[in-house]
Formats: structure tokens, C-alpha cells, sequence
């Protein structure tokens, strides 16, 4: 009846007298609908709305898609909506004010209201190209393809002046060392890097800030040194500051994260670059009405080359330790153990720091001779799990040496193989177990447990083991001989050493005067 009580009020405003100019004013409407209606006749309008009920309309194959989000998640935004659709049905044939219009048709004929949100963001004035960026952090809860709910974490840059966008997603909260590794991340996105960034006060890069003298952690602070652009922090509780990542912020997290089933992490950061690529670089900016993608072109050629950061900033975070006698490195009053045999009249390590883990790295070679959570207690001793294992063997080192001892066979593979995915925490050890078990038998023994651990599907070295050992008591049975083990196991001193044999009446004489002495 809207539509209806519209043009019987133009046509009675036209009987009195008034034009169309005067019509438009008093009931502030667009002066083409005035036009459009102002010479039909009721038939025709009659008509006109008819047509317009019965005919369809671009958006109506999407509609049960778009109903059913809007039912689901009541704050769904129709920038959200649009995106889903280009993700699911690629290019779409409408534009971003139809797609507006439909979706608040469906929300008032189903009365299903969007949900508000109050938070509000300022203005800061524009600035030149290649000037300024701002950094912020974001949090999103999603639920999992099982239901279960995971808290992610974002990093979001953006360029001050072209509004390109970067983001960047953890599952577990950021630590300088992963801040850091954003901003490298960032940097390559861009392209460049800008002069100045403007960050909130956090303590993972800020530890405390005395009327504008910033104190950095260190490890931030070598960041800077090292690449050499300005920083700016927001006074507390003054998010206005740097209101464009604010925004950015908000628009992942209501345009992009929220809704997603999440898998995994490397997964959802390739989904979200495509949304970059798609919607958060490649659409018009409300702002700026321009595309970002298209701005950065111009504005790239205004940013900072990026030093060769990585090599660098490994510099920055390790340090030089010498090792003990009893096989320990000290390292913040704790006592950190490295394999045995390590040390070495002034044999040195570095220790090279990751978030809350250290590796300890051997000087000379470069390899990772230990790796330790650090502790947070003193006075404590941090163990190795297997001291007399060096951990830089890796895994799949161990793999290939049990396959070689094995034999190299298919089914050797398929064991281990299996063994590997079913035992995958512990999968060194148990291929250690299986080294040193066949390494002691001989090769009809290994074939035969091996096919019998791979046709009932014994995936454990323990059963291996025992499978070997019992296939080796069996063939000694059958040829009245005791096992024997590989050569290789037996000290090069020992061979061709033959042990002395007694007379059993040595042995009885020693018996009876043990009874003589007895009695007595």
C-alpha cells in the first residue's frame, strides 16, 4: 500500500496545481519517481505493480542462501553476504546497492532484524604516500567442523594513505618473536615498508612508556634499530589515533573471520589472503572511493626497501654460552642439559631464542644439538629427554636407517610407514627400537617378523621386537643353536676369544668340600 499511497499523493498534489519541482520538496522524494508517475494512470500503475510482484528478480536463485545466513547469524553485514556469494558462485551480475536492497526486503518480510553494534572510530587527517602505517591486533572465536569453539588472533597493517591491508592469523596469542614475524610478512606483502608506524601501547613491544620516553623490549627494540622506521605509540584508551586499523579490524572480523568453520591455521591465513586479493584490497573504498590495489601501484614506489631482516634478527636474538663439564649450559640461573659428550675443553654453543623455547646450536656445524622450553622457575635443572641422543637426528634420518637395516622392502616401508603415523609423537624412538633390535638378528628373523607385524598390523616397535625375538628363538630350535648376534655387536677385543671349559669333576669336588664345611 506504500507504493499505492506514493502516487495517489503525487497525483493529488498534481490536481492542485503544483509542479513537479514542488512535489519532490514536500514529499521528499527522488524527482525521477516524481516524473516517472506523474502522467500514469491508476490502470496502469495498477499494472505496473503486478508486473513488478510476478517478475523475477537477479537475486532470487541466491535467496535460500541468503536467508538461511541471515537466520543464522542475525549481525551478518551485507559486504559479508556479497563475499560469501563471489567466494561460493564466483563473478555476480548485480551490484553491491541491489544485493543491499534485497537483503533488507527479506530482513523486514521475515522480520529478522540485524543486530547493532555502538563502537565508533574518528577520522585522522590523510597523509602522504609511503608516510605511515598503523598496526592493531584482533581476536575472532570460531567453531570448529566438530562444533568445538577455537579463539584465533589476527596482526592487521594498514597503509595510511592507500588503505592496503595485510592480515595475519594465530591460534594462540601473538609473542614479540611472532609480532615480529608479521611485520617481515607485512613488509613483503607491501612490497616496502613505510616510515613510521603507529602502534597501541602492548606489552609485547612496549614495556613502559614515561611521559612519551618509550622503553621497547629488547628484542622489539633491535627490530627497530635494525630496520629503521619510526614509531609512534597511541596514548592509553585513545583507539581515535589510529582509527584506520581500528577499522580494519573490525571489518575482518565482521566481513571475513566471523561465521568461517575454522580447520587449521595455515588453511584460514590463505583464505583470508584471498579475501584480501577479493574484497579487503580489491573493492572500492567507502572513504576514499578508490580500489586500495590500485592506489598501492602508485604509492609502492614511496616506500622503504626491506634490509634482509631474517638473518639479521636471528643475530639479535641468540646469544654465545660455553658448556659445562657435566654436560649443562646456564642460562638465566638455570641449568639447561645438552647430550652427552657435548662438551669439550672450551667448546662454546649458541643459544637462539623463540618465543618461549631455546635452541641450543653447535658453533662449529650449526646444528640443533638440544631444544628446551625455558623455565620460568630458578635454581632448575631442564632435562633432556634422551641425553645421550643428539637431537639434530632427525626423524626422518632414523627412517631411512631403519628402512636400510630392515632390508629396504615394501613391506619394511609399509611397517614403518605405519608405525611412524600411528606412534607419530614418539616415532624416533620407536625407530630407534627397531634399529637397534634388527641390528642384533639375523636377516631370515627380520623378514619373517616384519611380514608377520605388517599381515596383523602391529604398528609398534615393542611388538616388533618381541615378534623378532621369538622368530629367532624358533630358528634356533629348529637348528639346535643359540642365537647369534651380528658381529658388528661384539667389541673387536673380544673376538676370537674362546672361553675355558671346565671338567664336571672339578665342579663335584667343589661341591663336597662346601659340605665338609658345612657340617663342621
Amino acid at each position: 500500500m506504500k507504493g499505492w499511497k506514493v502516487f495517489a499523493e503525487i497525483q493529488e498534489l498534481k490536481r492542485k496545481g503544483l509542479n513537479k519541482s514542488q512535489v519532490e520538496r514536500i514529499m521528499n522524494i527522488n524527482y525521477k519517481t516524481v516524473t516517472k508517475y506523474w502522467n500514469m494512470k491508476p490502470e496502469e500503475y495498477a499494472e505496473l505493480v503486478k508486473e513488478a510482484k510476478n517478475r523475477a528478480k537477479k537475486l532470487d536463485k541466491y535467496k535460500s542462501d541468503i536467508l538461511s545466513w541471515i537466520r543464522e547469524f542475525r549481525d551478518i553485514s551485507t559486504a559479508q553476504i556479497h563475499d560469501w556469494l563471489r567466494e561460493r558462485y564466483g563473478e555476480l551480475d548485480f551490484k553491491d546497492r541491489t544485493l543491499r536492497w534485497y537483503v533488507k526486503k527479506l530482513r523486514k518480510d521475515f522480520n529478522l532484524p540485524k543486530a547493532a553494534r555502538d563502537r565508533q572510530y574518528m577520522e585522522v587527517p590523510e597523509l602522504p604516500m609511503g608516510y605511515q602505517a598503523q598496526v592493531d591486533f584482533g581476536q575472532a572465536w570460531l567453531h570448529r567442523p566438530d562444533g568445538s569453539r577455537i579463539k584465533l588472533y589476527c596482526f592487521a597493517m594498514v597503509l595510511s594513505h592507500s588503505r592496503f591491508k595485510y592480515v595475519y592469523w594465530l591460534d594462540k596469542p601473538f609473542t614479540t618473536a611472532t609480532f615480529i614475524e608479521a611485520h617481515d610478512r607485512a613488509f613483503e606483502y607491501f612490497g616496502g615498508m613505510p616510515k613510521e608506524i603507529v602502534y597501541d601501547q602492548d606489552r609485547i613491544l612496549a614495556v613502559d612508556e614515561n611521559f612519551g620516553d618509550v622503553v621497547y623490549t629488547e628484542e622489539f627494540q633491535n627490530y627497530i634499530n635494525l630496520m629503521r622506521f619510526k614509531t609512534r605509540l597511541c596514548r592509553a584508551y585513545d583507539p581515535e589515533s589510529k582509527g584506520k586499523v581500528e577499522a580494519v579490524v573490525k571489518f575482518v572480523k565482521y566481513n571475513f573471520a566471523i561465521h568461517r568453520v575454522f580447520v587449521d591455521i595455515d588453511s584460514f591465513n590463505e583464505d583470508c589472503l584471498k579475501w584480501l586479493d577479493r574484497t579487503g584490497n580489491g573493492k572500492v573504498h567507502d572513504i576514499t572511493k578508490k580500489v586500495p590495489a590500485e592506489v598501492l601501484v602508485s604509492e609502492r614506489q614511496h616506500l622503504q626497501p626491506v634490509p634482509q631482516s631474517i638473518d639479521k634478527k636471528s643475530n639479535d636474538t641468540s646469544l654465545i654460552y660455553s658448556v659445562r663439564k657435566n654436560n649443562i649450559v646456564f642460562y638465566k640461573q638455570n641449568r639447561y642439559q645438552v647430550p652427552k659428550g657435548t662438551y669439550e675443553p672450551g667448546k662454546q654453543v649458541k643459544l637462539v631464542l623463540k618465543d618461549n623455547s631455546l635452541d641450543i646450536v653447535d658453533l662449529e656445524t650449526g646444528e640443533i644439538i638440544a631444544h628446551h622450553v625455558i623455565s620460568s622457575k630458578k635454581g632448575e635443572l631442564v632435562k633432556l629427554n634422551h641425553p645421550e641422543r643428539y637431537i639434530s637426528k632427525t626423524t626422518e634420518e632414523m627412517y631411512f636407517k631403519a628402512l636400510t637395516v630392515l632390508g629396504g622392502t615394501e613391506s619394511a616401508k609399509t611397517l614403518l610407514d605405519n608405525i611412524r603415523k600411528e606412534r607419530s609423537r614418539y616415532a624416533k624412538d620407536q625407530l630407534g627400537v627397531i634399529v637397534k633390535a634388527a641390528s642384533n638378528y639375523d636377516e631370515e628373523s627380520v623378514k619373517k617378523a616384519i611380514e608377520y607385524c605388517v599381515s596383523r598390523r602391529l604398528w609398534s616397535a615393542g611388538m616388533f621386537k618381541d615378534t623378532l625375538e621369538h622368530f629367532s628363538m624358533k630358528n634356533s630350535e629348529n637348528s639346535s643353536k643359540k642365537p647369534t648376534l651380528n658381529n658388528s655387536s661384539i667389541p673387536s677385543k673380544c673376538k676370537g676369544v674362546k672361553t675355558e671349559i671346565r671338567a664336571i669333576s672339578e665342579y663335584t669336588m667343589a661341591l663336597k668340600e662346601d659340605n665338609r664345611e658345612w657340617k663342621n
